[in-house]
């Protein structure tokens, strides 16, 4: 198994990665210092005040409309579809003209509790339906 290096600037930012280093020579004349890694970066994200890597946050689950609407009982979308309240009915729109919907972002998520607050879906079932 190879031996990963960062190599980093004065002020702990990434300057590059990989399994051979400059002489140290060479580095310090250009400022630069060498910090040796577990093992390959590729992947992760750079933290330059601790200078070390963490893994890269998940990417979010994008799903169809029709996967999403899929997620809601026949029930719980005929009460939302009913609704003449005008958020819902915002909600419904932003449905209608989205191409993909992400659970989790934040706008779906607030859409989501906010039918809860007018008992058209309950807390339990936006932990379903809101899923990643």
């Amino acid at each position: 198994m190879a031996t990963w290096f960062a190599v980093v600037d004065g002020a702990g930012n990434l300057v590059s990665t990989g399994t051979t280093v400059a002489d140290q020579a060479t580095l310090a004349a250009a400022g630069y210092g060498v910090i040796q890694l577990a093992g390959d970066p590729t992947g992760q994200i750079w933290n330059a005040s601790t200078q070390t890597f963490s893994p890269a946050p998940p990417k979010p689950t994008v799903i169809s409309v029709w996967q999403f609407v899929q997620r809601f009982t026949p029930g719980e979308f005929a009460g939302i579809e009913a609704s003449n309240d005008p958020m819902v009915r915002q909600f419904l729109l932003m449905l209608q003209v989205a191409k993909s919907i992400s659970p989790a972002d934040t706008v779906v998520q607030s859409g989501l509790q906010y039918l809860v607050t007018l008992g058209l879906l309950t807390a339990a079932r936006v932990a379903i339906v809101g899923a990643s």
